[in-house]
């Protein structure tokens, strides 16, 4: 919190840490990319907000930063047992059960024959009993902790899934015929079908996967150790080459390609705690932010680990030339000497640090650091900056003298998601472009989504000859994200399996010859899905088909899913999409919210989304939760006069009348509980509106740019620390948190396990953007989409549905040849659409997606001829298009009397019949994979009078013709943007289908 003016702390009034714009306009809700501004006294109140820095010192990142170990890959050899112990563990138990017996006898045949026949050996291990063993080793501390994790395992295995899953990791660490592979297996083989198909399941949960995550030891991750072996190389090379006066070598640039959630900004604080500070001390890591949000979040943690850090941010109350570089309380001597601080003008210290341009900034910040001695002595070791400043800084690096501390061969940036908003912004982009021009000796790009050098664009690569380089970490171990579509129509949730995101086979083969998106695709798999592809059928299984971790089962399943036949495709996506994978009615959009973790919901208008959500729609029972609120209010405020009035007269609390206070405040004067785990302040109340507490109490909070309460945005920061298992199965105390678009590359809560996006955010977004959203999912758990378009969007990665448009139209032509190769020949419905359905399989389409492109082919026999196709096909296409629309559907009905049977045996189900209907509006609409085809227009205007025709030849359902109204209706509300023309036109048809299926109802009920 902000220090009071006094005369110990006379010069942190300046404000040096802060600056004087508490408001905050709001804005009209829209999609703004926010790249960071000037930091209010709010937020510096969230960044050293003492409860938060203590939560992220009681965070496991926070411990795993100072236990960390190296990589595994630089380890000789894996942790080894201490297999005297083991043994002596198992001998002294054999004749409890016959499991220990086998254990000592196979694991250690030789040690188990010499305690037969050693009758000293014999009465040494017999004096021994478990707990003694366990007591002795967990007395050798670390040298006995792995040992101790073992024999937990061993003893937990015929209960534990989790356990089993330990011990293959072991085995398969130790090879076979090691001790750890032989008691696995043992252990396995006397387990039950129970607990062998729950490992089964478990095996693809993130959570399986060894270090820290399982009990074990944190270690570095491979990617992360590369990074330093890099940097630490690179730095001093330029060192020697300083010193020696020589010619220094090229720039190191760094793509650091990992998947969100992977721990960008722990790697960043590593490089620092474990390289820099230790090796390199002069280097300045240059952390430029994404947003605010993550600068606060990153503050946070340079607070935690006590890292002497700087801020560094555009004012953006000037012209956004202007910068503010602040120190924060923490980095103060707390001991300054009172005269010291009163001489301002020897120091020529101002009231506040004000703005200026970055090199002002900086200059001002070294020299008030060094003078009232600041840890660093005006010199930070981190400099956390938004985007604008950034760039600034960069520039003003490459004009600095040598001897600057900020001069470019003493920086390395750390750039945070460099491609946010490129797409949506010029401006941005045009920034962006300015840091690439203008990087240090050394920069690290760290993003989920930017690739490598090679697939760049050439502005990436800055104007300055570096030698640039890509560390990646595969996504394999991303925790598992099940996807589904929510319809509000039907206030349904249908979960979409991995194969059901494709359209046909040949999209499927298309999708999986790229480089990254199979690996990506794998996440998405459930247990039983991951296991149909892997070949296990419970009940129970081998023990060698059990994958040690994540990574290497999805190693082993990605072969397995990239190359399905045709078959096995076509099998597995309709058997994936029945039992666990129908839709489930849910309780409107509320019912999908997650039960046990935290929701994070985008959109484009957080608080209105959210306060929907709390349920303002319900007027009634809103203003009951108006009126229990209100009194709650008033409750606690007199309860707090009260107690101010005896404090006044007793100068100490009255026992009494803290006890009267009950549950309202919960024994605390001045607080009022919203609800479980939730407190706020008696005048924070006061000062927000009641609509917002009533929106905290449904466990409800929100995000954006702009405009947010502050009560709200400290109860926000406070959630992204929650962490589930302190929570021992009680709901978080805000479960559900709605963000706008920049604030999705902000939030980074490890209680997230269920993602919703709106529609209206999610149409806009790229394929980035959408990735950085699934990726905000930090344990496993649900992705929830409006629309099965944008949901294919964020899976299947950018160009999807471009590739697919095209390669529709191909297979549209070889429809349409193979249509007309029909005419003027004596018909067999059923040959013909046999004939078709090869024609399908053979270049990996649905039959589905063909019987609707052949409905489209008969409609166009009545329109002129399309250009391009193949000679020797009978004429059947008129010259000119019939001059009425009467005359039009005069001649697709007669079209209909030769081909009618073929189509109908085609589109045998209600889902195939809707599909056709989509396929006709292309045609009328020129849309893909009609967009040459002109003609089709004439249609448009007949648009009810075509279903009708198509109807009365049954081609079409009266079922299907009202499903696709309803569902296009509904993609309407969606989607404004979309062409509603035909829809529109088809509405009197739809209409008196609708009215005569009524009328029918109620004439069977009389």
């Amino acid at each position: 919190a902000r220090p009071s003016m006094s005369d110990a702390d006379e010069y942190s009034s300046d404000d040096d840490g802060h600056i004087h714009d508490e408001f905050e306009p709001q804005v009209d809700p829209t999609l703004s990319v926010d790249v960071g501004s000037g930091l209010s006294s709010h937020d510096w109140a969230d960044i050293d907000n003492s409860d938060l820095v203590a939560k992220v010192r009681g965070s496991a990142g926070f411990r795993i930063m100072r236990e960390l170990q190296p990589w595994d890959g630089a380890l000789e050899a894996p942790p080894a047992l201490l297999e005297g112990k083991v043994f002596e563990f198992f001998y002294v138990q054999r004749k409890e059960a016959d499991l220990w017996k086998t254990l000592a006898k196979e694991c250690f045949p030789k040690k188990y024959e010499e305690a037969s026949n050693d009758k000293a050996e014999k009465k040494r291990l017999q004096s021994l009993w478990a707990q003694a063993v366990l007591d002795e080793i967990k007395a050798m501390r670390e040298h006995g902790k792995h040992t101790l994790r073992f024999l937990n395992a061993v003893v937990n295995a015929s209960s534990s899934a989790a356990d089993h899953l330990f011990l293959r990791r072991e085995a398969l660490k130790h090879g076979p015929g090691s001790v750890e592979a032989k008691a696995a297996q043992i252990l396995w083989d006397q387990t039950s079908n129970r607990i062998k198909d729950q490992a089964f399941d478990a095996m693809h949960l993130w959570t399986n996967k060894g270090g820290a995550q399982s009990g074990g030891v944190a270690r570095m991750y491979k990617h992360q150790h590369e990074l330093l072996e890099e940097l630490d190389k690179h730095y001093t090379t330029v060192t020697k080459a300083v010193e020696a006066d020589a010619k220094p070598p090229l720039p190191l640039h760094v793509i650091l390609s990992t998947p969100t959630g992977s721990g960008k900004t722990f790697t960043a604080l590593m490089v620092h705690l474990r390289l820099l500070k230790v090796k390199h001390p002069n280097v300045i890591l240059v952390y430029s932010v994404p947003t605010k949000q993550v600068l606060k979040r990153v503050g946070q943690e340079c607070e935690a680990h006590a890292a002497p850090y700087w801020t560094a941010a555009r004012d953006h109350s000037g012209d956004g030339t202007l910068h503010q570089v602040r120190r924060p309380y923490s980095i103060r001597d707390k001991a300054r000497n009172r005269k010291a601080l009163r001489a301002k003008a020897a120091i020529g210290e101002k009231l506040s640090a004000g703005s200026g341009t970055i090199e002002q900034q900086l200059e001002y910040a070294a020299d008030v650091g060094y003078k009232l001695k600041d840890r660093g002595a005006g010199k930070p070791d981190i400099i956390i900056a938004d985007l604008n400043t950034t760039a600034s800084l960069l520039k003003a690096a490459h004009a600095a003298k040598e001897s600057s501390f900020y001069h470019k061969n003493n920086l390395l940036l750390y750039f945070d998601e460099p491609n946010m908003g490129i797409h949506l912004d010029p401006n941005v982009l045009g920034v962006v472009s300015t840091i690439q021009n203008h990087m240090p000796v050394a920069a690290v790009l760290a993003s989920a989504t930017l690739g490598p050098w090679e697939g760049l664009e050439p502005w990436w690569r800055g104007t300055t000859p570096a030698r640039q380089i890509t560390i990646s970490l595969e996504p394999y171990d991303l925790p598992m994200s099940t996807l589904n579509v929510y319809s509000e129509e039907k206030t349904s949730l249908s979960p979409i399996s991995p194969l059901a995101l494709f359209n046909n086979h040949a999209e499927y083969q298309r999708v999986m010859s790229d480089a990254r998106m199979p690996t990506l695709l794998l996440r998405h798999l459930n247990p039983a899905q991951g296991n149909d592809l892997l070949g296990i059928k419970g009940p129970g299984g081998d023990w060698d088909k059990i994958q040690g971790d994540v990574k290497s089962l999805r190693h082993a399943v990605e072969p397995i899913f990239k190359n399905l036949s045709y078959e096995e495709f076509t099998r597995l996506k309709a058997q994936w999409a029945t039992g666990i994978g129908a839709a489930k009615k849910v309780d409107g959009i509320r019912g999908a919210l997650s039960k046990e973790g935290v929701t994070m919901v985008g959109c484009i208008d957080p608080r209105k989304v959210a306060l929907m959500l709390a349920g303002f729609g319900d007027s009634e029972q809103w203003t009951q939760e108006v009126h229990r609120l209100n009194s709650k209010l008033k409750e606690a405020e007199r309860v707090m006069k009260e107690s101010a009035k005896s404090e006044k007269k007793a100068k100490k609390k009255d026992e009494e009348e803290e006890a009267q206070m009950g549950d309202e405040t919960e024994g605390q004067i001045g607080l009022i509980t919203l609800r479980p785990m939730l407190k706020v302040s008696v005048a924070e109340a006061l000062e927000s509106d009641i609509d917002t507490l009533v929106m905290l109490s449904k466990g409800i909070a929100y995000a954006c740019g702009s405009g947010t309460d502050p009560m709200v945005k400290r109860l926000y920061n406070q959630a992204l620390l929650t962490v589930p298992d302190s929570l021992k199965g009680r709901a978080p105390p805000l479960n559900v948190l709605v963000v706008d678009y920049s604030s999705i590359y902000g939030t980074d809560c490890p209680a997230v396990d269920t993602l919703l996006l709106q529609e209206d955010l999610g149409r806009l977004l790229a394929w980035e953007d959408l990735q950085q959203f699934l990726g905000r999912l930090r344990r496993d758990g649900t992705a929830i989409f409006y629309s099965l378009r944008t949901l294919r969007r964020a899976a299947l990665g950018p160009g999807a549905e471009e590739a697919e448009d095209k390669a529709e139209c191909e297979y549209q032509r070889d429809v349409e040849v193979a249509i007309l190769g029909m005419q003027g020949k004596s018909r067999d419905s059923e040959a013909e659409a046999a004939a078709l359905k090869k024609l399908a399989e053979s270049l990996g389409r649905s039959f589905a997606e063909t019987g609707a492109l052949a409905t489209a082919c008969v409609m166009s026999l009545v329109l002129p001829a399309p250009s391009g196709l193949p000679d020797g096909l009978p004429k059947v296409h008129p010259s000119e298009p019939a001059g009425t629309d009467k005359d039009l559907l005069a001649q697709l009905a007669k079209q209909l009397e030769t081909n009618g049977e073929m189509l109908e045996a085609m589109l045998k189900k209600r889902v195939d019949q809707i599909l056709a209907i989509n396929k006709i509006e292309a045609l009328a609409l020129s849309a893909s994979p009609f967009v040459k085809r002109t003609g089709g227009v004439r249609y448009l205007g007949a648009a009810a009078k075509t279903l009708q025709v198509l109807y009365d030849a049954d081609v079409l359902s009266e079922e299907a013709v009202i499903a696709w109204g309803q569902q296009k209706q509904a993609a309407l509300s969606l989607d404004p943007d979309m062409d509603a023309r035909f829809f529109e036109k088809a509405k009197p048809f739809i209409s008196w289908l609708e009215e005569a299926s009524s009328s029918e109802e109620e004439s069977d009920e009389e």
